[in-house]
Protein backbone atom coordinates (compact mmCIF):
# COMPACT_ATOMS: atom_id res chain seq x y z
CA UNK A 1 0.00 0.00 0.00
CA UNK A 2 1.17 3.24 -1.12
CA UNK A 3 2.89 5.37 1.82
CA UNK A 4 0.86 8.52 2.94
CA UNK A 5 2.42 11.98 3.93
CA UNK A 6 1.34 13.70 7.10
CA UNK A 7 1.83 16.39 5.11
CA UNK A 8 -1.41 16.36 3.26
CA UNK A 9 -4.91 16.77 3.91
CA UNK A 10 -6.09 12.83 3.22
CA UNK A 11 -9.90 11.94 1.90
CA UNK A 12 -11.41 9.02 4.01
CA UNK A 13 -11.20 6.25 0.90
CA UNK A 14 -9.55 2.88 -0.16
CA UNK A 15 -5.79 3.55 -1.05
CA UNK A 16 -6.85 3.61 -4.71
CA UNK A 17 -9.21 6.20 -4.02
CA UNK A 18 -6.55 8.31 -2.40
CA UNK A 19 -3.94 7.64 -5.41
CA UNK A 20 -6.95 9.31 -7.64
CA UNK A 21 -7.77 12.29 -5.24
CA UNK A 22 -4.13 12.93 -5.30
CA UNK A 23 -3.04 12.63 -8.87
CA UNK A 24 -6.12 14.93 -9.40
CA UNK A 25 -4.99 17.56 -7.72
CA UNK A 26 -1.37 17.15 -8.81
CA UNK A 27 -2.32 17.86 -12.53
CA UNK A 28 -4.46 21.23 -11.19
CA UNK A 29 -0.91 22.37 -10.71
CA UNK A 30 0.32 22.98 -14.08
CA UNK A 31 -1.41 26.74 -13.88
CA UNK A 32 -3.26 25.51 -17.05
CA UNK A 33 -0.85 25.09 -18.95
CA UNK A 34 0.67 21.83 -20.76
CA UNK A 35 2.93 20.64 -18.25
CA UNK A 36 3.84 17.45 -16.66
CA UNK A 37 3.14 17.03 -12.58
CA UNK A 38 5.36 18.24 -10.03
CA UNK A 39 8.77 16.13 -9.03
CA UNK A 40 11.32 17.08 -6.63
CA UNK A 41 14.26 19.03 -7.63
CA UNK A 42 17.31 17.72 -6.77
CA UNK A 43 19.10 20.95 -6.93
CA UNK A 44 17.04 22.60 -5.01
CA UNK A 45 16.59 22.83 -1.01
CA UNK A 46 14.40 20.07 1.19
CA UNK A 47 11.06 20.30 0.42
CA UNK A 48 11.29 22.60 -2.48
CA UNK A 49 9.51 21.07 -5.79
CA UNK A 50 9.48 22.76 -9.00
CA UNK A 51 8.52 22.82 -12.52
CA UNK A 52 9.66 23.94 -15.52
CA UNK A 53 7.69 25.84 -18.37
CA UNK A 54 9.20 24.69 -21.85
CA UNK A 55 10.47 27.20 -24.06
CA UNK A 56 7.44 26.14 -26.57
CA UNK A 57 5.18 27.30 -23.15
CA UNK A 58 6.75 30.81 -22.94
CA UNK A 59 6.82 31.60 -26.45
CA UNK A 60 2.78 30.61 -26.49
CA UNK A 61 2.43 33.29 -23.59
CA UNK A 62 4.50 35.61 -24.94
CA UNK A 63 2.79 35.75 -28.41
CA UNK A 64 -0.50 36.05 -26.81
CA UNK A 65 0.43 39.11 -25.42
CA UNK A 66 1.38 40.93 -28.47
CA UNK A 67 1.22 43.12 -30.29
CA UNK A 68 1.68 46.56 -27.85
CA UNK A 69 0.50 50.03 -28.76
CA UNK A 70 1.39 53.32 -27.35
CA UNK A 71 0.57 56.61 -28.45
CA UNK A 72 3.07 59.04 -27.91
CA UNK A 73 2.06 62.62 -27.17
CA UNK A 74 -1.35 61.97 -29.41
CA UNK A 75 1.28 62.34 -32.56
CA UNK A 76 3.13 58.85 -32.75
CA UNK A 77 1.66 55.54 -32.81
CA UNK A 78 3.78 52.37 -31.74
CA UNK A 79 3.33 48.97 -32.21
CA UNK A 80 5.29 45.89 -30.77
CA UNK A 81 4.68 42.75 -33.08
CA UNK A 82 5.81 39.50 -33.68
CA UNK A 83 7.98 38.94 -30.36
CA UNK A 84 10.77 35.87 -30.91
CA UNK A 85 12.35 35.22 -27.79
CA UNK A 86 15.28 33.47 -26.34
CA UNK A 87 16.23 31.96 -22.96
CA UNK A 88 19.40 34.40 -21.12
CA UNK A 89 20.01 31.82 -18.18
CA UNK A 90 23.65 33.28 -17.52
CA UNK A 91 21.92 36.40 -16.39
CA UNK A 92 18.61 35.07 -15.04
CA UNK A 93 16.42 36.74 -17.95
CA UNK A 94 15.05 36.47 -21.57
CA UNK A 95 15.48 38.35 -24.53
CA UNK A 96 13.06 38.99 -27.11
CA UNK A 97 13.41 40.62 -30.97
CA UNK A 98 10.69 42.14 -32.34
CA UNK A 99 9.47 44.43 -34.98
CA UNK A 100 8.52 48.24 -34.75
CA UNK A 101 5.96 49.95 -36.32
CA UNK A 102 5.78 53.53 -36.04
CA UNK A 103 3.18 55.86 -37.57
CA UNK A 104 2.41 59.40 -37.41
CA UNK A 105 -0.95 60.75 -37.42
CA UNK A 106 -0.60 64.00 -39.27
CA UNK A 107 1.00 62.57 -42.64
CA UNK A 108 0.29 58.78 -41.87
CA UNK A 109 3.59 57.84 -42.78
CA UNK A 110 4.87 54.19 -41.33
CA UNK A 111 8.20 53.63 -40.42
CA UNK A 112 9.11 49.48 -39.92
CA UNK A 113 12.05 48.80 -37.88
CA UNK A 114 13.47 46.09 -35.40
CA UNK A 115 14.46 45.91 -31.89
CA UNK A 116 16.15 44.07 -29.27
CA UNK A 117 15.70 43.50 -25.72
CA UNK A 118 15.84 41.54 -22.66
CA UNK A 119 13.78 41.29 -19.06
CA UNK A 120 13.46 39.67 -16.13
CA UNK A 121 10.98 37.75 -14.89
CA UNK A 122 9.22 37.76 -11.16
CA UNK A 123 6.01 36.47 -9.50
CA UNK A 124 3.64 39.10 -7.61
CA UNK A 125 1.41 37.11 -5.21
CA UNK A 126 -0.77 40.14 -4.84
CA UNK A 127 -2.08 39.78 -8.54
CA UNK A 128 -1.26 35.93 -8.98
CA UNK A 129 0.95 37.42 -12.13
CA UNK A 130 4.00 36.85 -13.72
CA UNK A 131 5.02 40.02 -14.89
CA UNK A 132 8.21 41.59 -17.00
CA UNK A 133 10.70 43.12 -14.75
CA UNK A 134 13.99 45.28 -15.88
CA UNK A 135 13.27 45.33 -19.42
CA UNK A 136 16.11 46.85 -21.59
CA UNK A 137 16.26 47.76 -25.18
CA UNK A 138 19.62 46.70 -26.42
CA UNK A 139 19.66 47.74 -30.67
CA UNK A 140 16.84 49.92 -32.39
CA UNK A 141 17.17 49.51 -36.32
CA UNK A 142 15.14 51.26 -39.28
CA UNK A 143 16.13 50.56 -42.44
CA UNK A 144 15.08 52.73 -44.89
CA UNK A 145 14.34 55.38 -42.50
CA UNK A 146 15.28 59.03 -44.07
CA UNK A 147 18.17 60.42 -41.58
CA UNK A 148 16.13 63.18 -40.18
CA UNK A 149 13.82 60.96 -38.42
CA UNK A 150 16.07 57.54 -37.80
CA UNK A 151 18.05 59.70 -34.82
CA UNK A 152 14.28 61.02 -33.22
CA UNK A 153 13.23 57.55 -33.57
CA UNK A 154 16.30 55.36 -32.33
CA UNK A 155 15.96 57.28 -28.96
CA UNK A 156 11.89 57.49 -28.70
CA UNK A 157 11.45 54.25 -29.38
CA UNK A 158 13.68 52.14 -27.06
CA UNK A 159 12.22 54.78 -23.73
CA UNK A 160 8.89 53.72 -25.12
CA UNK A 161 9.48 50.04 -25.39
CA UNK A 162 10.81 50.21 -22.04
CA UNK A 163 8.00 51.86 -20.42
CA UNK A 164 5.36 49.60 -22.33
CA UNK A 165 6.60 46.54 -21.32
CA UNK A 166 8.12 46.94 -18.06
CA UNK A 167 5.42 45.11 -15.81
CA UNK A 168 3.79 43.65 -18.61
CA UNK A 169 2.41 40.76 -17.32
CA UNK A 170 2.95 37.09 -19.55
CA UNK A 171 0.78 35.13 -17.55
CA UNK A 172 -1.64 35.22 -14.54
CA UNK A 173 -2.54 32.03 -12.45
CA UNK A 174 -6.02 31.19 -11.30
CA UNK A 175 -7.07 31.69 -7.58
CA UNK A 176 -8.38 28.38 -7.02
CA UNK A 177 -4.91 26.78 -8.86
CA UNK A 178 -2.97 28.63 -5.96
CA UNK A 179 -5.30 26.97 -3.06
CA UNK A 180 -4.91 23.89 -4.53
CA UNK A 181 -1.06 25.10 -3.88
CA UNK A 182 -1.70 25.74 -0.08
CA UNK A 183 -3.73 22.69 0.33
CA UNK A 184 -1.01 20.51 -0.35
CA UNK A 185 1.39 23.26 1.72
CA UNK A 186 2.85 24.24 -0.86
CA UNK A 187 3.10 28.73 -2.56
CA UNK A 188 5.00 29.87 -5.43
CA UNK A 189 8.49 30.90 -4.77
CA UNK A 190 11.03 32.18 -7.20
CA UNK A 191 10.73 31.69 -10.74
CA UNK A 192 14.03 31.49 -12.81
CA UNK A 193 15.35 31.26 -16.39
CA UNK A 194 17.48 27.69 -17.13
CA UNK A 195 18.64 26.48 -20.46
CA UNK A 196 15.22 23.84 -20.65
CA UNK A 197 12.82 27.14 -19.81
CA UNK A 198 11.79 29.03 -16.79
CA UNK A 199 11.37 26.90 -13.54
CA UNK A 200 9.26 27.71 -10.94
CA UNK A 201 9.87 27.17 -7.73
CA UNK A 202 6.91 25.64 -5.03
CA UNK A 203 8.26 26.32 -1.50
CA UNK A 204 6.27 25.42 1.69
CA UNK A 205 3.63 27.82 2.44
CA UNK A 206 3.63 29.37 5.67
CA UNK A 207 0.32 28.03 6.40
CA UNK A 208 -2.39 25.83 5.24
CA UNK A 209 -6.28 26.34 5.17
Amino acid sequence: MMSRSTDLPQPRSTDRVDRRWFGARLSWLAFGLALPALSACAATPPGTRSYTLPQAELQSLIDRRFPYRRSLSGLLDIALLHPRMRLLPQENRQGTQLDIAVAERVMGTRYDGSMDLDYGLRFEPQDRTIRLVGVRVHRVEFPGVPPAYSQALAQAAPRAAEQLLEGAVLHEVKADQLALLGGLGLAVGEVRVTPQGLRVELVPGLGKP
